[in-house]
C-alpha cells in the first residue's frame, strides 16, 4: 500500500498473517497464540477490525515512545477520542468515566459509565495530589503496546478481553507493577462499528467526509469508481437516474437501475439492485442484489444482500431484513421488525426447524407465528434474540433500546464542529454546508452581476469565482454547478441568454474541458429547467451552448438519452 505523508509517498509494506480460528474465540486467546509464535519483537500497534478511522498511527507510536523514555514501566499507550456524551459515534461499550493524571496522561482508572455508582478506593486519592474525572472521551481501541504484552496474556489465562487486561494492571498490583498511559486525539476521525447506532452514523460521517481521506470516490475499486457530486451525493458513471429523484447524502453502487418517480435521500444503495417506481426511500441501507418492487416505503431500515420488497411494502423504522428475505406485498412491517430466513435457535416455534441439520435455513417458515404479518409471498420468520425475552434484565433492556433507536440523530450532534477545526490533519474537502452553498453561490451571483454589468474581463471574474471557492472550501464540481445556476438566473428571458453566453462562454470552456464537468453542467440546467417550469426553453439554451463550444454534441446526446422525459 502507499501512504501519503504531505510532502512525498512512502512505500508502506505490509505483512498479513492469519491466526487460526479453532484456538482464537477473543482476543486474550489471539493474544495467547502471538505469545507462543514469539513474532513480535517490538513495540507494535493493536486495532480492533470494526475501526474507522484517519489518524496518523506514527504519531502514536511517536507519543508511546515518549511515555516509554519517560516511564520504563510503561507497557501500553491508548488512543481515546474526545466525544461528547450521548454522540451517535459512542456506543454503550463505549461510554466510560477516564480517571487520569493531567500532568502526564497516566491512566488511573477506566470504568464503564452504565452504573448506578461509582467506587474508588482511598488509596487512589491518597496516591495522587492531582487527578482528572472526565466523561468526554471514548476509547477507540487502538493501543500502542510493548512487545510483551502477549505474554502478559499467557500468565493470566482468565483474562479474555482487552478492558480486563487494563484492569488488571491498572489496579491489581499483584498483576504487574507496569503503568498505562493515553493520548487524547481531538481532531482526527475515529470510531468503531460496534452496533446498528455506530454503522448509521459512521456512514452518513463517511458519505459526509468527515473521514476524509476515507470517502467512496477515494477508496472504491477500480470498476467500482464513485463520482463525487454536490450536496454529498455519489453515483458511479454508469448510473444516471435521471427518471428519479437523488437527494442529498446517497450513495448508489454501480449495475443498479432506478425507476420513474423514485426519491432516494441519506440512504446507501448497494451493487446489482432494482429499485422499482414510486419508491421512497429515506435513511437505510440497502446491501447488493436486493429488489424493491413499485409503491414501497423503506424508511431507517437495514436490506441485507438478495432481499426482496415485495410491492406496496412499508418496511419501517429500524427494520432489518436479512440474507435473501422476501416481505410483502402490500403490508407495513411495524418498527424493529427483524426478519430472518436462518435458523432454528431464538426463534418462536422453533421446534419444526432441526437443531441438526447442516442447511440452517426453516424448511417451512410459515409454521413460525407473526409470519402473516410479513405478507403472503414472505419468505423469512421473525427473528427474537433472548434479549427480547421478559426484560427482567435492566441493562441488557437498555442495550436493545439504545440499538432500537440507532437511526435518531441528535441534531446537537450533527457535523462536530470538534473534527473540523482540525490543524494536525489533512483537510477535508467535505460537503459544503447548506449555509456555506447560499454564501458561496450568492458570491457568484454578484461576480457575474457586476462582472456584466462592468465588462469586466473575464479572466477577473473567474480570478474571483475561483478565490470565492477557495474560501468557502467547495468543490470543482460545485463550483461549477452553481456558476451554470447563476448564469441560467441571471437572464430572465431566453432570447437574452446568447448575449451572456458570448461574454461568458469563454469561462465555462475554461472549466468545462472534460466530459464530467460537461455533464455537471447539463444536470444543473435540468434541475433548474424542472424547478423553474422552464422545460421549454432547455433546448434553446443548450443549442446556445453548443454554439458557443461550451458543450459538445456527444455529451448533450449522452445526457439526452437518459434525462427526464418533459426535457
Amino acid at each position: 500500500s502507499t501512504q501519503s505523508t504531505g510532502e512525498r509517498n512512502e512505500a508502506v509494506t505490509i505483512r498479513n498473517k492469519k491466526l487460526s480460528p479453532e484456538k482464537c474465540k477473543s482476543l486474550g486467546d489471539a493474544m495467547r497464540e502471538l505469545a507462543d509464535e514469539g513474532s513480535i519483537r517490538g513495540p507494535f500497534i493493536l486495532v480492533t477490525g470494526d475501526l474507522i478511522s484517519n489518524m496518523d498511527l506514527r504519531a502514536a507510536m511517536e507519543v508511546h515512545q515518549k511515555n516509554k523514555e519517560k516511564d520504563k514501566e510503561a507497557i501500553m499507550t491508548c488512543i481515546l477520542k474526545k466525544t461528547m456524551p450521548g454522540h451517535p459515534t459512542r456506543g454503550l461499550e463505549d461510554d466510560v468515566v477516564v480517571c487520569l493524571n493531567p500532568d502526564t496522561n497516566r491512566l488511573l482508572r477506566l470504568t464503564n459509565a452504565n452504573t448506578k455508582r461509582f467506587d474508588y478506593d482511598l488509596d487512589l486519592f491518597n496516591s495522587h495530589d492531582v487527578m482528572d474525572f472526565r466523561y468526554d472521551l471514548m476509547n477507540t481501541y487502538v493501543i500502542v503496546c510493548e512487545a510483551h504484552v502477549p505474554t502478559r496474556f499467557s500468565d493470566h489465562f482468565d483474562i479474555q478481553d482487552m478492558d480486563s487486561f487494563i484492569k488488571g494492571i491498572i489496579i491489581d498490583e499483584e498483576m504487574s507493577n507496569e503503568t498505562i498511559y493515553i493520548h487524547i486525539l481531538e481532531h482526527n476521525y475515529a470510531a468503531r462499528v460496534s452496533n446498528l447506532r455506530t454503522y448509521a452514523s459512521i456512514s452518513h460521517d463517511i458519505i459526509n467526509r468527515w473521514t476524509y481521506p476515507i470517502v467512496p470516490d477515494n477508496n472504491s475499486p477500480p470498476d467500482d469508481q464513485y463520482i463525487y457530486r454536490q450536496r454529498g451525493i455519489y453515483l458511479p458513471n454508469s448510473v444516471r437516474p435521471y427518471k428519479a429523484v437523488i437527494h442529498q447524502n446517497t450513495i448508489v453502487g454501480t449495475e443498479t437501475t432506478i425507476d420513474r418517480n423514485t426519491e432516494i435521500s441519506d440512504s446507501v444503495i448497494g451493487r446489482k439492485c432494482e429499485i422499482g417506481a414510486n419508491v421512497k426511500i429515506t435513511n437505510s441501507y440497502i446491501w447488493d442484489e436486493v429488489t424493491v418492487k413499485n409503491d414501497c416505503v423503506i424508511d431507517s431500515a437495514v436490506l441485507c444482500s438478495g432481499a426482496t420488497v415485495k410491492q406496496g411494502t412499508t418496511v419501517s423504522g429500524g427494520c432489518i431484513l436479512s440474507y435473501d428475505t422476501v416481505v410483502g406485498p402490500d403490508v407495513v412491517l411495524k418498527s424493529g421488525t427483524r426478519i430472518t430466513v436462518a435458523g432454528p435457535r431464538h426463534m418462536r416455534n422453533d421446534s419444526e426447524c432441526s437443531n441438526d441439520s447442516e442447511d440452517t435455513r426453516c424448511s417451512d417458515p410459515d409454521n413460525y407465528s407473526e409470519t402473516d404479518a410479513l405478507g403472503p409471498d414472505h419468505w423469512g420468520v421473525v427473528y427474537c434474540s433472548d434479549e427480547d425475552g421478559d426484560g427482567s434484565d435492566d441493562e441488557e433492556s437498555e442495550r436493545m433500546e439504545f440499538n432500537r433507536k440507532w437511526f435518531v440523530r441528535d441534531p446537537d450532534f450533527a457535523e462536530i464542529d470538534e473534527i473540523s477545526d482540525s490543524s494536525d490533519s489533512t483537510p477535508v474537502p467535505s460537503d459544503p454546508e447548506p449555509d456555506v452553498e447560499v454564501g458561496f453561490y450568492a458570491e457568484v451571483c454578484d461576480s457575474f452581476k457586476s462582472g456584466y454589468a462592468m465588462q469586466k474581463d473575464i479572466d477577473n471574474i473567474l480570478i474571483e469565482v475561483n478565490a470565492s471557492k477557495h474560501a468557502y472550501n467547495v468543490s470543482v464540481s460545485d463550483q461549477l454547478m452553481h456558476s451554470t445556476r447563476a448564469l441560467l438566473e441571471l437572464c430572465p428571458e431566453v432570447k437574452e441568454f446568447p448575449r451572456y453566453v458570448q461574454y461568458f462562454g469563454p469561462m465555462f470552456m475554461k472549466l468545462a474541458k472534460d466530459r464530467d464537468s460537461q455533464m455537471v453542467i447539463l444536470d444543473e440546467i435540468e434541475t433548474w429547467a424542472l424547478e423553474k417550469s422552464r422545460v421549454a426553453d432547455t433546448q434553446k439554451i443548450l443549442h446556445i451552448l453548443y454554439n458557443e463550444d461550451v458543450l459538445d454534441e456527444s455529451n448533450i446526446l449522452e445526457w439526452a438519452e437518459s434525462c427526464d422525459e418533459s426535457i
